[in-house]
């Protein structure tokens, strides 16, 4: 019977998985598996499909989904694109990345400008631009990002894009043309969120000074303000833009880029449960992202690792493993099974995943069938795992107290205590230590680069 586990997050922050566009092309069709090749027995290749409710392995409705791996505006058939959306949300990401990169396709040109005052004439000349990723994210977005100029294109490694020339006003006052380009083209298809940047404290205000009178349908935390900033920071941010009205009733979404680890699925819980609480708004979401999933098992062909959840806070990271990959497992006949639970995972034999000769001109032994597999399997246990750590952290406290570190209990209080206060501001520096020692910048291994947004880009 196949498992259904969206019904279980109604309560908690949601995790999306950042979809990546050859499996969800691949798996949207049964005909682009050979009938010949390998398979487990009683499934097709279209229950990988993990958004189709209607899969005999597993169902989960929420995904990312960004314009960033295209070149062009055009529909392209896919999981993401046929999925039945009456049990489906996907949030469509705006490739800030990429444009901050200088790789977005038709920034091309964009390299040729010698001063930071050609390239804000040039992008707000570049309306085509605009256009292309705002047709895209309506087309296939329930919620969708504003076109964001990134800060960190002014970091030091950074030099080589052509944004990395202008000043913090400059991006903000383009990312401001583009919520203005946003607001006046729309078309209701999709709600909005509106991107917030920083790299510091001065930057990040400056950038909410800049755009906080542009309301959509909620925010998304990218760069500095997000998780990569610490615990401390992201209450910082989210308590100004609390004190500014920022989660009233109709800006019911928060997205934070890039969060891949159980602790901070329970801390986004935790900030959630309380805005909800404190700022009268109870149909108030956060959400988080990351391509780790996808980025293991094409990538790198690694498989994930269920965490133990344990009352160790060093327990509660993600972890990989090298995939099992022989050339003696090809034509083994089902002998060797895979060792990692999933509903996948417990059909599978390592003959189905290892299906080429592995000789000197073919030293690869998974295909891509292979690789869709093995992300099939990570996607659930990050599902899987982030689920878990929000309902034993959220438990009954007592039972909570038996099972989860004490040290995220006890944030858990934090938050719930900070987002209550008007006067906030020496109370959050008062735990600073704390904060910062546990939830600080980025301590746990990640597979995602740039907040997740680090896509390859296809046709």
């Amino acid at each position: 019977m196949s498992t259904d586990l969206t019904p279980r997050w109604a309560n908690f922050a949601v995790y999306l998985p950042a979809i990546q566009y050859p499996f969800a092309s691949t798996v949207d069709d049964d005909k682009n598996r050979d009938k010949k090749r390998p398979f487990p027995k009683g499934i097709k290749l279209t229950d990988l499909d993990f958004l189709n409710p209607k899969s005999k392995l597993w169902h989960y409705g929420y995904g990312l989904y960004s314009v960033g791996q295209f070149s062009n505006a055009s529909p392209k058939a896919c999981a993401v694109t046929n999925r039945d959306k009456t049990c489906t949300t996907i949030l469509g990401d705006s490739g800030g990345y990429q444009i901050g990169c200088g790789t977005l396709k038709g920034t091309e040109h964009f390299k040729k400008a010698k001063t930071s005052a050609e390239i804000c004439e040039i992008w707000r000349d570049s309306g085509d631009i605009r256009k292309r990723i705002l047709m895209w994210l309506e087309a296939n977005s329930d919620y969708a990002m504003t076109i964001d100029m990134p800060l960190w294109a002014r970091e030091p490694e950074r030099k080589g894009t052509p944004f990395h020339k202008c000043s913090v006003a400059e991006l903000i006052e383009m990312t401001v043309g583009n919520l203005k380009y946003i607001q006046q083209n729309r078309r209701g298809r999709a709600k909005w969120l509106s991107v917030l940047q920083g790299t510091n404290a001065e930057d990040s205000k400056q950038w909410w000074n800049g755009v906080k009178k542009y309301r959509f349908d909620g925010y998304a935390l990218a760069g500095g303000t997000g998780w990569r900033g610490g615990l401390e920071n992201v209450l910082y941010y989210v308590l100004m833009m609390r004190d500014d009205n920022a989660f009233e009733v109709g800006q019911d979404w928060m997205h934070m880029l890039g969060v891949s680890q159980p602790i901070w699925a329970v801390l986004a819980t935790a900030i959630q449960r309380s805005i909800r609480k404190n700022c009268g708004n109870e149909k108030f979401r956060i959400s988080y992202d990351s391509a780790s999933p996808f980025q293991a098992a094409g990538k790198f062909q690694n498989v994930a690792r269920y965490p133990k959840l344990l009352r160790d806070m060093k327990s509660w990271g993600m972890s990989m493993h090298e995939a099992p990959i022989n050339p003696l497992y090809v034509n083994s006949n089902g002998k060797y099974r895979f060792p990692f639970p999933s509903p996948l995972g417990d059909l599978m034999t390592l003959d189905q995943l290892n299906v080429q000769g592995g000789s000197d001109f073919q030293k690869r032994t998974y295909d891509s069938i292979s690789d869709h597999m093995l992300t099939n399997h990570n996607v659930y246990v990050y599902v899987r795992s982030f689920l878990e750590a929000n309902e034993l952290a959220f438990m009954l406290k007592s039972d909570a107290d038996k099972a989860v570190p004490q040290q995220l209990l006890d944030a858990i209080d934090f938050i719930e205590m900070i987002l209550s206060e008007s006067s906030w501001k020496a109370k959050l520096k008062k735990e600073s230590k704390f904060l910062t020692d546990l939830f600080g910048k980025a301590e746990f291994p990640s597979f995602n680069t740039d907040e997740g947004r680090d896509i390859v880009r296809y046709a």
